[in-house]
């Protein structure tokens, strides 16, 4: 239960009590409910504050059925070899997922759980080497049950995108769910656009320049050739620097030895050789 609804719950039963008193022993006791009924409204206005505060204090762990889940599935999670650096990383993704307004565009359908975990630990597995691990303008993210077509892309029945001005990642949930749980099989589009949403969010950073030769490299790096990618995500305008980003996460060794300067580009911003086992 969230922290403001247990914060709320002695002013909800004063009030009933109050309530209760006033209609069955004296009507003075109605002065008991006036008071509750304005901390429950400003408790109800500020409960995402008080909600935020609480897990910042006492973090949340993934429910059980989920962590086993995150946990045979997370590849980034099982590189990490430190056992607090683990939990850390399970603690950030369940608070991810509360503060992500996880959205489905058919009308009355929630996103899964799942698929919530899935997108939610791809962004934290790149903010995780800051102390701060939310994208403030990356809020929403849209899941829909297949590859689909939007305003930006009407001629592309497309497996994900990013919609800047409103801060929205939108997913395939099958091409979201391929990329996470199997990465070396299928291009890993939920990090692909959190990848983007993070260079967005951070353009100051010692980012390495755009090479086209890159493209051909990934072959050698990770067996996926550039038209591959491109047409597993299918815009036209799929991005160099995040498939590059995806590459450093997915194929360390073999991106080290094939692109060592790139490498070491992106080691300096994500500090990942200390934590992985």
């Amino acid at each position: 239960m969230p922290f403001s609804k247990m914060l709320s719950l002695p002013f909800a039963l004063a009030m009933a009590l109050g309530f209760y008193l006033a209609l069955q022993v004296n009507t003075t006791y109605a002065y008991l409910v006036v008071p509750c009924v304005l901390i429950l409204a400003l408790i109800y206005i500020f409960s995402p504050q008080i909600d935020w505060f609480w897990y910042q204090r006492y973090p949340p762990e993934l429910p059980e059925k989920l962590r086993a889940f995150f946990e045979k599935h997370s590849v980034f999670y099982q590189q990490l070899r430190r056992e607090d650096d683990r939990r850390l990383f399970r603690q950030r993704v369940a608070m991810f997922k509360i503060a992500t307004d996880f959205k489905s565009p058919e009308e009355g359908t929630e996103v899964s759980e799942d698929l919530k975990v899935a997108a939610s630990a791809s962004a934290v597995s790149l903010t995780f080497q800051g102390p701060n691990f939310l994208l403030p303008p990356f809020e929403t993210v849209v899941v829909f049950p297949q590859a689909f077509h939007s305003p930006q892309y009407q001629k592309h029945v497309h497996a994900s995108e990013l919609f800047e001005e409103d801060g929205v990642l939108l997913f395939s949930a099958p091409h979201l769910m391929k990329g996470f749980m199997s990465p070396k099989e299928y291009y890993d589009v939920g990090l692909h656009e959190w990848a983007r949403a993070f260079v967005l969010s951070f353009p100051e950073l010692a980012w390495p320049t755009d090479d086209p030769q890159r493209w051909h490299d990934f072959s050698r790096i990770s067996g996926f050739p550039a038209q591959a990618i491109q047409q597993w995500i299918n815009r036209p305008d799929v991005e160099l620097l995040p498939a590059t980003i995806v590459h450093y996460f997915h194929f360390p060794q073999q991106f080290k030895a094939v692109l060592p300067e790139v490498y070491g580009a992106l080691e300096g911003i994500f500090r990942l050789e200390a934590k992985r086992g």
